[in-house]
């Protein structure tokens, strides 16, 4: 899978070399921190979360890699000679943000669009970045070790995880189950509270993710990593057998790489992810087979490429066809449920076929279109074709794949000749000259002294532990949350860095690096095209950084131009609007909201709700593209009238009006819903708002307000048809506005939507214990409400 490479005659300044250093310790301790931190989704993240690892945190991340990224454009554009070696992603990546662009444009929550471009995008600039650092097999090989590293890291929380965490997670929520329950806002009785035990009885096992799937695609990268170096180290070891010239500490350090390598793997099993352990034995037989078969194939690499092209298109096509034919997936019952997602997604991209509905926009859409009887609501499609075309369109989609494949298509195009060192006499782009032993163990130590100081520095302020202030906990907790995930992480280093810094060489056999990095990309694709979990900020960093390392291998001869004065001020401004652009109108404004709001959710609970009015309409004017501050500002205006209305306490404020207060929410949730039109929350709490008004109005302004309360109802249900809560209360406010063909038709309609949950459920969990969205009582009062109401029409 290599090409005859050109060899580059441009010989870096000292300061641009000293510079990559910097960015390229920059990136991997990004890397690492977003390895060693449960971040979330792209989709998750998108919105402001006002935890202290949410918004602000991905967002910074993506600015350090942003700004790497042009400074080193910038040094290069004034330096004497710039030299930029294309990875294949740069056309890919100018139409994706083309169609970001018109994405955007038609996003109902825009903060939420830019949010998820910038966490999209990042990592990509950050893989063309490494593309031009990874000059040399040193800095290849520090990549792959730094990536197979974390991935021990992260199998070393899931063994934690697996014998320990979990059940004393258990154990802790059958003693006091409201300490778990109520600081995610889950109420005992409701399909979350069912959910969360589900989840937490199955003893999932996640390492620092969101999900095991999202730590199985990571394992699964991780793992192609550590065996691409363990194939090298072995191939070295046959080669030198051969030649009668094996080092005595061969076999030693081909035991400690190949020990790395079955951590992982034994990391990536006990996820019991189905789908990564799935795509990676698919990608282990692929390299099997390339490693078997590689000439043959390389000499019919093109056919070879059409057939599988056609089998993939094949394939899925037979795969629609039985879920069209079966309304499901083959597969268990989680396929059951991706089908619905697909289902979903599919009319949803029929109603929005050019523009998508808006990067980090789908949870709101998916509402529009999601099966009555479907369980929970999802923030992505969980296939990542799907999820790209739903938010970005056609054009976003072709710009994504073109990002994410035009490497990898370069790599099977080009061909390879097994077992072939590349060097500069053989046309290698990548000299080994200067990678002596000595000099890889100097790149090693430093680079791990520093990832493993940002990790100590970085990791505690991010995710602090309570401990209570005793010297015991804080112990426990500073070894176990911060000092063991970086012990594993220089344990890892030094058991895949000591056979290569111990022997003075360069990589000798880059087709076997490139055919397994090839194989970890292809495992991860397909992994997702039923899951999301390439979205998931590690996941795809990882991933970015792998492509970047099969395109560094894969280099052509590099464009190399002598910049005018006019191209240096051209470059300087483009980095000054793109700077300013970012921190304008995608972090400052986000850091500054959130920063408010987490204040005023504060003062909230410390009943200072002057304090916390003013600062939740701050932060909506820090920033003028989220709704929410606003949303969070209508919902304790009404809260507090509420609690005015019955009298029962003192709100110590001088608003003590509560009907001024509900038109201080009312007017909240307005602006909150000129912010995002799509979101349903907003208008369910606004119906809220204008029936607590009615019931404090008499005659025609009551009148009037049921009918506000009514359009707003209707409007929620619109938005989130399969609700059978809001079709309820949508029937209590057309009930008391005198329109009883209304309220019988949504209390019919609530009943179908719960029998048919019911039966989904009892479809799924059929061991379980029936169980009732609506709730058994608010149940049977509709089937009362629907007796009623058909006996008085029959009447009338």
């Amino acid at each position: 899978m290599t090409t005859v490479q050109h060899s580059c005659d441009y010989s870096k300044s000292k300061g641009l070399v000293i510079l990559e250093y910097i960015l390229f310790a920059l990136c991997l301790s990004a890397i690492a921190l977003r390895i060693t931190f449960t971040e979330g989704t792209g989709a998750q993240s998108a919105g402001q979360s006002l935890e202290p690892g949410g918004s602000i945190y991905s967002l910074s991340i993506s600015a350090v890699l942003l700004l790497s990224c042009v400074l080193w454009f910038v040094w290069g554009s004034c330096s004497r000679r710039f030299c930029y070696r294309f990875s294949g992603m740069e056309i890919g990546l100018c139409v994706f943000a083309t169609g970001a662009v018109i994405a955007v444009a038609a996003a109902a929550n825009k903060r939420a669009a830019l949010s998820d471009i910038a966490m999209l995008v990042a990592p990509v600039l950050m893989a063309i970045l490494l593309v031009q650092i990874l000059d040399t097999h040193s800095k290849v090989k520090l990549l792959l070790v730094c990536i197979a590293a974390l991935g021990v890291v992260s199998a070393y929380q899931s063994a934690q995880q697996l014998f320990f965490e979990n059940q004393a997670m258990i154990d802790q929520y059958e003693q006091a189950p409201w300490t778990m329950l109520e600081p995610l806002g889950i109420k005992p009785g409701t399909l979350q509270h069912f959910l969360f035990e589900h989840r937490l009885y199955t003893k999932g096992v996640q390492g620092f993710f969101t999900t095991a799937n999202s730590a199985g695609s990571f394992a699964l990268l991780a793992c192609f990593a550590a065996v691409a170096l363990f194939l090298e180290q072995f191939k070295n070891g046959v080669s030198n057998a051969v030649h009668r010239r094996l080092p005595a500490s061969d076999s030693k350090y081909l035991i400690t790489s190949g020990l790395c390598a079955g951590v992982i793997i034994f990391g990536l099993f006990i996820t019991k992810s189905k789908g990564a352990i799935a795509a990676a034995v698919i990608a282990a037989a692929a390299l099997v087979i390339y490693f078997l078969f590689g000439e043959w194939i390389n000499r019919r690499r093109r056919a070879v490429l059409t057939l599988c092209l056609l089998l993939g298109l094949a394939a899925g096509g037979a795969i629609i066809l039985y879920g069209l034919a079966h309304g499901r997936l083959p597969g268990g019952k989680s396929m059951f449920v991706r089908w619905q997602y697909w289902q979903a997604s599919a009319k949803m991209f029929a109603d929005h076929p050019f523009t998508g509905v808006g990067p980090g926009n789908f949870t709101y859409f998916y509402t529009h279109y999601k099966p009555a009887a479907a369980l929970e609501s999802v923030a992505d499609p969980h296939n990542f074709l799907l999820s790209v075309l739903t938010q970005y369109g056609p054009l976003g989609l072709i710009g994504f794949l073109a990002m994410v494949l035009a490497p990898l298509c370069r790599v099977i195009l080009a061909g390879a000749q097994p077992s072939v060192a590349q060097s500069p006499a053989a046309g290698g782009c990548l000299p080994p000259a200067g990678e002596s032993g000595p000099a890889f163990r100097k790149l090693v130590l430093s680079f791990a002294i520093v990832i493993a100081a940002v990790l100590l520095l970085v990791r505690p302020v991010i995710m602090p532990v309570a401990t209570g202030g005793e010297p015991d906990v804080i112990i426990y907790a500073m070894f176990f949350f911060y000092i063991a995930p970086v012990g594993a992480f220089i344990v890892g280093i030094w058991l895949l860095a000591a056979a290569f810094y111990k022997i003075e060489r360069p990589l000798q056999h880059t087709n076997i690096v490139i055919a397994s990095l090839f194989c970890a990309c292809l495992g991860v694709l397909l992994h997702n095209l039923i899951d999301f979990a390439i979205f998931e900020p590690g996941v795809f960093m990882t991933f970015c950084a792998v492509i970047a390392s099969l395109a560094a291998l894969d280099c052509r001869r590099p464009f190399v131009l002598k910049p005018t004065a006019f191209t240096r001020v051209i470059a300087v401004a483009a980095a000054a609007v793109i700077t300013f652009a970012y921190f304008n109108y995608c972090l400052m404004p986000v850091v500054k909201s959130v920063s408010k709001i987490k204040k005023a959710v504060q003062a909230a609970a410390e009943n200072k709700y002057p304090l916390a009015y003013d600062l939740l309409n701050s932060a909506a004017e820090d920033d003028n593209l989220s709704p929410l501050a606003l949303s969070l500002a209508g919902r304790l205006y009404f809260e507090n009238a509420s609690i005015a209305n019955t009298g029962k306490t003192d709100l110590s404020s001088p608003i003590r009006d509560g009907r001024d207060l509900l038109m201080r929410s009312q007017n909240a949730f307005l602006a909150a819903i000129r912010r995002n039109p799509a979101d349903f929350k907003n208008f369910e709490h606004l119906a809220k708002v204008y029936n607590l008004l009615a019931e404090t109005s008499a005659g025609q302004e009551r009148t009037d307000w049921l009918n506000k309360a009514l359009d707003a109802a209707q409007t929620a249900v619109e938005l989130y048809p399969g609700m059978d809560r809001l079709r309820l209360a949508l029937a209590k406010i057309a009930e008391k506005s005198g329109k009883t063909d209304i309220a019988l038709s949504e209390y019919q309609k609530a009943i179908e939507i719960e029998d048919a949950f019911r039966a989904q459920f009892q479809m799924m969990y059929p061991q379980r214990k029936m169980f009732s969205r609506l709730g058994e009582d608010t149940y049977q009062f509709a089937l009362e409400r629907i007796k009623e109401l058909k006996k008085q029409q029959k009447e009338n």
